[in-house]
């Protein structure tokens, strides 16, 4: 039930980050504290990506093909 409402509310659990990115719970600690992923909201023991700001996160990583 608090993942629905997590998800209605426009935000993603950790447990889906790990799924979309295909990266482990780890990967995600090292993103949150080198500052080099998605902002979150830290809530409990819990971690909140708010779907905008995953969204904004993966168009900073657009590259340009060179070459082609």
């Amino acid at each position: 039930m608090q993942k629905e409402i997590v998800q209605q509310m426009g935000f993603l659990t950790e447990e889906d980050m790990t799924g979309v990115f295909k990266v482990t719970r780890t990967t995600l600690e090292n993103w949150r504290r080198h500052g080099t992923g998605p902002i979150y909201a830290h809530v409990g023991n819990q971690f909140f990506y708010p779907i905008q700001a995953v969204s904004e996160f993966l168009t900073g990583r657009l590259r340009k093909v060179v070459g082609q």
